[in-house]
């Protein structure tokens, strides 16, 4: 079974788990939006993994569009540390799947060779483990070289013979009356 099918396996069962746990209204009173959110959100996951196990191609960079963009924020999920475990107790058997899953020499390598499996995977270790397993941080952005100031060879004469700009003066006297 490839590390694709394996990560589409653990999130099929933790789909079914929240489902189920939703409708019994783990989340609390008008937990439908929560469940769908999280529902919604864990099945893309997994057919960005998959997408991204086959090899997609980087991406290409986008034009930054002028002007500030409006953002219609709806709602959430939760922040904190390994927030899914206690409304859904079986997020974890999930995470131990998930925990053997990042293990495998092979995921290690597919998460190293790029960065986007590490952005991917974060929101849902912070969701499942109160101490989540090493995954790779993403490099740094590479910064442009900061210009080198150019060095004057040795055997050239200092420019003694050059006087400074003239500088105007501050107080320019009233003119003279006659």
């Amino acid at each position: 079974m490839t590390i694709a099918a394996r990560f589409a396996a653990i999130i099929e069962g933790l789909c079914r788990a929240v489902a189920a746990r939703g409708a019994k209204g783990a989340f609390g009173p008008a937990s439908q939006p929560l469940v769908i959110l999280l529902w919604s959100r864990l099945r893309r996951m997994a057919a960005r993994f998959a997408i991204l196990a086959e090899g997609a191609p980087k991406p290409r960079p986008r034009a930054r569009r002028a002007g500030p963009r409006k953002r219609v924020r709806g709602p959430d999920l939760p922040r904190r540390r390994a927030w899914l475990l206690a409304p859904v107790p079986e997020a974890t058997a999930a995470a131990s799947q998930l925990r053997a899953l990042l293990d495998d020499p092979q995921a290690r390598a597919l998460i190293a060779a790029d960065p986007r499996f590490a952005r991917l995977l974060r929101p849902l270790c912070r969701a499942l483990f109160r101490r989540p397993p090493a995954i790779p941080a993403p490099p740094a952005p590479a910064r442009p070289a900061a210009p080198r100031h150019r060095a004057v060879p040795a055997t050239a004469a200092p420019h003694a013979a050059a006087a400074p700009p003239a500088t105007p003066p501050l107080f320019h006297p009233p003119p003279a009356i006659a």
